[in-house]
């Protein structure tokens, strides 16, 4: 099996993409970014930074905007000040004070609620 690539591609500040962004490895998004994403490594929206798009990523963390559907192997962060909307499907998903989301979250996790007689 392939391993996958432990490159890092960054997409500056003064950056402006429209289409797709597909590859092994990581990237880092600064600048904006209109259009889906697809890595087999880590996804970051840097803050300042935009994306218009659907991302599918082993992780993501954002603390810029990000308008689109997420679909993560890993865990999904959402920093304060960020800015999210759509549907967020990952390992785990953690969202900070300060932020501004409307998501759909879909994950999977084990809820404790203590000895069945606690619960009554």
């Amino acid at each position: 099996m392939a391993r996958p690539s432990s490159e890092i591609s960054v997409l500056g500040p003064s950056t402006r993409v429209t289409g797709r962004v597909t590859g092994d490895g990581s990237v880092r998004i600064e600048g904006s970014l209109r259009g889906d994403v697809q890595i087999t490594g880590d996804a970051e929206v840097a803050e300042g930074a935009t994306v218009e798009g659907n991302v599918s990523a082993a992780s993501l963390d954002v603390a810029g905007t990000l308008l689109g559907d997420v679909v993560s192997r890993g865990p999904v962060a959402i920093r304060g000040g960020a800015v999210v909307r759509g549907e967020l499907r990952g390992s785990e998903i953690s969202i900070e004070p300060g932020s501004r989301v409307s998501v759909r979250v879909t994950t999977e996790f084990d809820l404790d609620l203590g000895p069945a007689a606690k619960r009554r």
